[in-house]
């Protein structure tokens, strides 16, 4: 199994990783190496819905794309094979989230979505969290046609940060810069984005390998 960390989680003390698991990732193995009881993931329908987890609910079992939790001992989690994994943590507060963000979820601002869910239901401020954006594609690997490159360029504006146009005219769009820029914006203020592109390395990609790729699973909790 190799498990990535984000130093900036470390430095607060999450109890994280981004964990690939060739086969599959063992949910129940992954959280007991961490002191977690298990972890909940949600079915991803590439939106941008936030799920509020209080252990009850089967895995799985609830169409959304971030999910949230304050229960000790209990983590949250988000499959990817390269979409963006972005996990923001509220450390003073216990509380942890999980979002999957890709291209879609990345359009309809699933990060804004869930930061502003949690700041509404728990009484918090963007500037009490940390997030950091996990392994997925780069814009080295990430290419797109017009028709996607369109929809953030009139939905965002300023694209010299994340969108390059190739000489064929397909355009190469950067999803983690998007989502580390929306963050800030948010008014988050530690950002960590781990620089490894799924497509370029020993990491499971949609994008390079299609149908049947294995999956990454990317978690936070609080230990009990």
């Amino acid at each position: 199994m190799k498990i990535l960390r984000s130093t900036l989680l470390e430095k607060h003390g999450v109890v994280h990783g981004f964990a690939y698991d060739p086969g599959g990732p063992d949910f129940l193995k992954i959280a007991v190496a961490h002191g977690l009881k298990d972890i909940l993931t949600v079915n991803q329908v590439h939106g941008s819905s936030v799920f509020f987890a209080d252990g009850s609910s089967e895995k799985e079992s609830v169409e959304a794309d971030s999910i949230v939790t304050r229960q000790k001992g209990l983590g949250v989690g988000v499959i990817t094979a390269d979409c963006v994994p972005v996990l923001i943590c509220f450390p003073d507060s216990g509380c942890v989230c999980a979002v999957h963000a890709g291209w879609r979820g990345t359009l309809l601002h699933a990060v804004t979505s869930c930061l502003e869910a949690v700041c509404g239901k728990y009484s918090l401020k963007p500037r009490d969290a940390v997030a950091a954006i996990g392994p997925s594609i780069g814009e080295c690997c990430y290419e797109v046609g017009d028709d996607v490159a369109s929809q953030f360029i009139s939905a965002t504006g300023d694209r010299d940060r994340w969108l390059s146009e190739k000489d064929d005219g397909k355009f190469l769009l950067d999803l983690a810069e998007l989502n580390r820029i929306e963050l800030h914006d948010a008014g988050v203020l530690e950002i960590e984005t781990v620089n490894i592109c799924t497509c370029c390395n020993d990491l499971p990609s949609y994008r390079r390998d299609g149908h049947g790729t294995d999956k990454m699973i990317s978690f936070a909790g609080i230990s009990l």
